[in-house]
């Protein structure tokens, strides 16, 4: 109310205080002329006195009313302010996560250049050395089985078996593959038995030539190894792995590679002790990669060989096992070494005619692995009776085209 209006009704209040004052003594006789201003101006006080209490009342309304609304506006700014904290801090946080993603990721990129680059250098020696070497290296001398396509072991092909062994056609479509990137990695998989899911997959590697035919093992091993190139293969093989495992991370995928390392590559000290290195910064690679050796390599290995398998079981790696051709297997040195699976055919468990060469009965291989804690896989099973048969060993594992076909690895 304002000040005018609160004066307008004093105003009135003592014009009729001043009417009471003329107007009672001829109401009231008995009111004499003297009493009657006095009683006018109680009347008067009387009515001020109300009117600053009502004003005064109302005064103090509007004050709990603005009070309330200052405290509401209040608590919506303390909560504004909250907010915007909040999502201060939680956009710190994202920054920093992302600045710590960031620089691992170009950790683990650097990282992995200097494994490329050491897969290069090691590429580039095998060429060096097989310059130096050229025409004195017999296709006698060409080393053991292989694995190749599928999951299926080819031994080394003669010059009858593709008739190109001496084509430098076929050294340049290698060698321009490992320069220019087109070796391609088949993942098949591995699965768990009697319930066919998968539980991992085998990486194999074929080659590309310029017009996009697909190359495999069967046709370019032979030339990769008199050239003194498996290493090289068998290295960049490794580094996609490593990829592999990148990605199924980022997907949240729960799933481990086999990956086969020739006697070449694990013998080759350098490019060991550089992966090494990259694997001390990166741990979650251990669990996720199984290295996968021919039995003849390993119970043939010299000292240093043992030893860098020794520095990578140190660093928590598994191996498998493969191309097993007797059951004189030293179990209890195997599971030392940190071997988890040993990989056997389908046909030599299933051939009662085929004498085995070994101390262990076929019906005794899964019992005695399972007391040292190796899992049993059983390769190249191509049909149903086979798996009937394959049951009664209890087998853990199993791997063949009845399970699946490789196929080329996804790129993203």
């Amino acid at each position: 109310m304002s000040l005018i209006l609160h004066i307008i009704i004093i105003a009135s209040y003592f014009v009729f205080a001043s009417a009471v004052a003329l107007v009672a003594p001829r109401v009231v006789p008995s009111l004499s002329t003297d009493v009657a201003p006095l009683a006018a101006g109680m009347l008067f006080l009387a009515c001020a006195i109300a009117h600053l209490v009502y004003a005064q009342a109302n005064r103090n309304q509007r004050l709990l009313q603005d009070l309330t609304v200052v405290r509401r506006q209040t608590r919506e700014i303390a909560e504004d302010l909250l907010n915007t904290q909040t999502q201060a801090l939680q956009m710190r946080q994202t920054v920093d996560q992302a600045g710590r993603a960031g620089e691992q990721r170009v950790s683990e990129m650097v990282a992995e250049v200097k494994v490329l680059q050491g897969l290069i250098e090691v590429f580039s020696r095998k060429q060096e050395a097989s310059a130096l070497a050229a025409g004195e290296v017999q296709l006698a001398e060409r080393p053991k089985l292989v694995a190749v396509e599928g999951g299926k072991a080819v031994s080394a092909p003669t010059v009858e078996d593709f008739g190109v062994v001496d084509d430098p056609e076929v050294i340049d479509i290698v060698r321009e593959a490992l320069r220019l990137d087109r070796i391609d990695v088949y993942l098949q998989p591995i699965v768990s038995l009697p319930q066919r899911k998968s539980r991992y997959y085998e990486c194999y590697t074929r080659i590309r030539s310029e017009d996009g035919t697909v190359i495999g093992p069967g046709q370019y091993i032979g030339v990769a190894e008199r050239e003194g190139l498996v290493s090289a293969i068998d290295n960049l093989l490794l580094f996609r792995c490593v990829q592999l495992i990148r990605r199924t991370q980022k997907r949240n995928y729960d799933t481990a590679f086999f990956c086969n390392i020739s006697r070449e590559s694990l013998s080759d000290t350098a490019f060991i002790g550089d992966f090494v290195d990259f694997v001390s910064e990166n741990p979650d690679l251990a669990p996720k990669l199984f290295f996968e050796f021919g039995q003849s390599d390993i119970e043939t290995a010299p000292p240093a060989t043992i030893g860098n398998l020794a520095r990578l079981a140190d660093l928590g790696f598994r191996f498998s096992l493969d191309q097993v051709t007797h059951l004189n297997l030293d179990i209890q040195g195997l599971s030392a070494k940190n071997f988890r699976f040993v990989k056997v055919d389908a046909s030599f468990l299933l051939d009662r005619n085929d004498e085995l060469v070994g101390d262990i009965a076929r019906e005794d291989i899964k019992k005695m692995l399972d007391r040292d804690g190796l899992d049993l896989i059983v390769e190249k099973i191509e049909d149903e009776r086979q798996v009937v048969e394959l049951l009664d060993f209890e087998i853990d594992y199993g791997q063949g085209y009845l399970f699946g076909e490789p196929r080329l690895s996804r790129t993203d």
